[in-house]
């Protein structure tokens, strides 16, 4: 099982302070719901965590590993900025995924893309964003990476994208032992998916290892945590 260890994680962007002595340990989960208001740092500790940016002070690793460019092989970032050639078709886009990364899972790719209502012959530029944000997940998923992190696919999707994106996400975490750790405002969408909660507030983070064991002990839902944690 994958794990992921933040260490007293210290960031700055200038004068403007992140995160100060941040730490994280989730080790025997599959599915990470990243909460947090608006600046509270939820894209950045993606980024730093996935070797992306780096981290200031402290220390990170992804399976024990530390350095930023052993995490960098060992996690996949998917966020609504990225995106492939416009004239590109979503087979050419999997077919060169495939001959880039020899361990690419091209028919399992094409798999979801059934799942997801992507025809293989439409072009980057002429899939909406919901599309579009779908087939990038998609190609994440398909690189069997142990950690893949995302940053807000789930927002300003319409009802039939979501439903298609969980539909993706949850065939995965049937069949998948890897780590997904996931930033998103619509986490009532994906709570029952998530086995485990990040949640950043000011310099510090509240975690739930087990949000199973926690909702029982609670009898609360992630709703009742974001509004529970926002008041302090």
């Amino acid at each position: 099982m994958s794990a992921l260890v933040v260490e007293s994680l210290e960031k700055k962007y200038g004068r403007k302070r992140v995160f100060a002595n941040l730490s994280v340990e989730m080790t025997k989960n599959r599915f990470i719901v990243l909460l947090g208001a608006n600046g509270a740092g939820k894209t950045t500790f993606l980024k730093v965590c996935a070797g992306l940016a780096p981290a200031g002070k402290g220390r990170i690793s992804l399976d024990g590993e530390h350095k930023r460019a052993a995490r960098v092989q060992l996690a996949s970032y998917v966020s609504e900025e990225g995106g492939f050639e416009p004239h590109k078709r979503v087979k050419t886009i999997l077919h060169d995924q495939k001959a880039v990364y020899e361990t690419f899972q091209h028919h399992r790719a094409l798999e979801m893309c059934k799942t997801a209502g992507l025809e293989e012959g439409t072009k980057w530029g002429a899939l909406s964003k919901g599309q579009q944000h779908l087939l990038s997940l998609i190609v994440a998923l398909a690189k069997p990476k142990p950690f893949i992190f995302i940053d807000e696919l789930l927002a300003n999707l319409d009802t039939a994208k979501k439903e298609a994106m969980i539909a993706v996400l949850t065939d995965f975490l049937v069949e998948e032992e890897r780590m997904i750790i996931m930033a998103t405002h619509a986490y009532e969408d994906v709570e029952m998916l998530a086995d485990g909660v990040i949640f950043l507030r000011e310099d510090e983070a509240d975690v739930i290892t087990d949000l199973e064991e926690w909702r029982l002990e609670k009898g609360q839902s992630l709703k009742d945590l974001f509004a529970e944690v926002g008041k302090k």
